[in-house]
C-alpha cells in the first residue's frame, strides 16, 4: 500500500520505518529545511533501534510539493498542531478511497482536518511511542508503547488502518470514542511536556524527581477538570495509573517539547496546556496550567527575532 507521512519527525521517522520494513511504499511530505534535505539524500536513519542496532529505510520519495506526490490511500498527519491549519492541499494526497489518520498532539487538530477532507475519511489516533531525534534524518527509538485510533465519524469503519499498523509492529487498538482517547493523551501531554521541557528531564529523569511528579500531577488533575467541563468523562486515578506504568517504558525518551525547547523550534504548548486554559471558568482556575503555560510561552516568544 502506498502511505504518504505529512511531518515525518521523530515518531514520524519511526512509523515510516515500521511501515517500510513491512512492504509498504512509503512518501514523505516535509517542509523545505535540514531534515527534508536528510530524508532526500539518506533516507530515514534509526540510529539507535530498540535492539541497539543502526537501520536505514529509504521512502519511495520525500518533497515538499504536493505535486510530485502520488495519491495515497492512507495519508498519516504528525505535524506540529500549530501546522494543521496549513494543510488545505490534503485532498491531493489522497486516493479516492483515501483516509487521513491524524496522530498529533494537543487539541483542536481532527476538526481542523476535518474541515479540509470530510469526517467520513477522517481517523484520530493516539501515539504512546517513544522516539527522538539525534541528527536530522536520524532517530533514535524512545520506548514502546501502543496507538489507539477511531473514525471521527461514528457510522464508519477504519479498522483495516489499525490492522495496518499492527502488522507493521505498532501495538495498536481500534476503538470507538477517540476524542475521549484524545483527551487522556491531552492529560498525559499536559503532565510530561512543560515540566520536561523546563527541567531539561528524559522521562525516567523525572520519575525519578518527587517535585517533578507532583507537579505533573497537579496538571494532569486540572485537565481533567477540563474535560468534564467539554463533557468527557476521566478517571484521573486511571490515567495517573497508566501514566505511572507507562514512564518507565520510555525512560529514555526525550517528550517532543523538550526536544522543541532544545531545538529552538516553536512548542505546541498551545494546542496542550493553552488548549486546557480555554475551559476556565473563571481566572483562578487551572493555576498550575497557567503558569507552566506562561514560562513555555515565554521560551517561545524568545526566538522571535
Amino acid at each position: 500500500m502506498r502511505i504518504t507521512i505529512v511531518g515525518c519527525g521523530a515518531l514520524g521517522s519511526l512509523l515510516g520505518a515500521r511501515l517500510m520494513a513491512a512492504g509498504h511504499q512509503l512518501q514523505v511530505f516535509q517542509r523545505a529545511g535540514r531534515q527534508q534535505d536528510a530524508l532526500k539524500a539518506n533516507g530515514i536513519i534509526i540510529g539507535k533501534d530498540k535492539d541497539g542496532s543502526e537501520k536505514r529505510f529509504k521512502p519511495e520519495r520525500v518533497s515538499g510539493n504536493p505535486e510530485e506526490l502520488k495519491p495515497a490511500q492512507l495519508v498519516i498527519v504528525l505535524v506540529k498542531a500549530y501546522q494543521t491549519e496549513t494543510l488545505d492541499m490534503l485532498p491531493g494526497f489522497m486516493t479516492t478511497d483515501g483516509v487521513v489518520l491524524t496522530m498529533q498532539n494537543g487539541l483542536g487538530n481532527a476538526e481542523t482536518l476535518a474541515g479540509f477532507v470530510g469526517t467520513a475519511r477522517l481517523t484520530v489516533g493516539v501515539a504512546t511511542y517513544g522516539a527522538y531525534k539525534i541528527a536530522p534524518g536520524v532517530v533514535g527509538w524512545g520506548g514502546d508503547g501502543q496507538v489507539a485510533l477511531g473514525a471521527w465519524q461514528d457510522s464508519c469503519d477504519y479498522t483495516w488502518v489499525a490492522d495496518l499498523l499492527n502488522n507493521a509492529g505498532m501495538i495498536t487498538k481500534y476503538i470507538d470514542q477517540p476524542l475521549r482517547a484524545v483527551w487522556r493523551k491531552l492529560t498525559i501531554n499536559c503532565m510530561i511536556n512543560p515540566v520536561t521541557a523546563l527541567t531539561r528531564l528524559r522521562n525516567g529523569d523525572a520519575l525519578n524527581s518527587f517535585i517533578a511528579l507532583d507537579l505533573m500531577k497537579k496538571l494532569g488533575q486540572e485537565t481533567v477538570q477540563a474535560a468534564t467541563q467539554a463533557g468527557v468523562d476521566l478517571d484521573f486515578d486511571q490515567v495517573w495509573a497508566a501514566f505511572l506504568k507507562g514512564l518507565p517504558q520510555t525512560a529514555v525518551n526525550k517528550s517532543s517539547m523538550l526536544q522543541d525547547v532544545e531545538n529552538g523550534t516553536q512548542t505546541e504548548i498551545d494546542a496542550i496546556s493553552g488548549a486546557v486554559l480555554k475551559f476556565r471558568q473563571k481566572d483562578t482556575d487551572f493555576p498550575n496550567t497557567q503558569v507552566v503555560y506562561s514560562l513555555i510561552k515565554a521560551i517561545d516568544n524568545s526566538l522571535v527575532k
